[in-house]
């Protein structure tokens, strides 16, 4: 404490800080804050991921058919394996664009590009191939099928991929 002396009385004293009944409130609104917000930012974190993943997705089909148009040849998406040199049924895997077929393993001087994994995020593809090819056209005959991608909470999102190789993301979420 510091005291000061004044005309009117003889000694005066001024206090510093809070008071426990001040410190109180403040505590009860930063808490109050906190569990309000709490939601809100799960949310967010989760459609963040989601996001991600069908970003991540889509980059990899569209350079996997843009580079099978441009170079005229056949071009591979997968999964990959832990080592990178075969496929895996997981597509929540690395990703793997491959010049040619990947029937007889992967070659790394054919690969043309990895995307990393997405973590917290689980793909599913509806056929159930381990790979999607396309020809030198574009056109993913036969691997024609959807994406279902979900994360930690109940909805999730589906990619339809088209007979030519596009992929669109439905407007309605799908549950997980």
């Amino acid at each position: 404490m510091e005291f000061y002396y004044t005309e009117n009385s003889r000694y005066t004293y001024f206090r510093n800080g809070f008071t426990l009944i001040e410190m109180l409130i403040a505590l009860l609104l930063i808490t109050t804050m906190i569990a309000w917000l709490t939601p809100s930012v799960q949310a967010l974190g989760h459609h963040s991921v989601l996001n991600s993943e069908v970003s991540r997705l889509r980059s990899a089909f569209a350079l996997a058919r843009h580079t099978a148009i441009s170079q005229r040849m056949k071009v591979t998406v997968c999964p990959a394996s832990p080592s990178f040199t075969a496929c895996s049924h997981t597509w929540g895997n690395a990703l793997l664009i491959i010049k040619g077929d990947t029937e007889k393993g992967i070659h790394p001087e054919n690969i043309v590009r990895i995307f990393p994994e997405q973590i917290g995020a689980y793909t599913t593809y509806s056929r159930g191939w381990q790979r999607i090819s396309y020809n030198a056209l574009g056109h993913a005959s036969g691997y024609n099928g959807s994406f279902d991608i979900c994360a930690t909470r109940e909805e999730g999102k589906r990619l339809v991929l088209s007979q030519l190789g596009r992929l669109r993301v439905e407007s309605a979420p799908i549950g997980c």
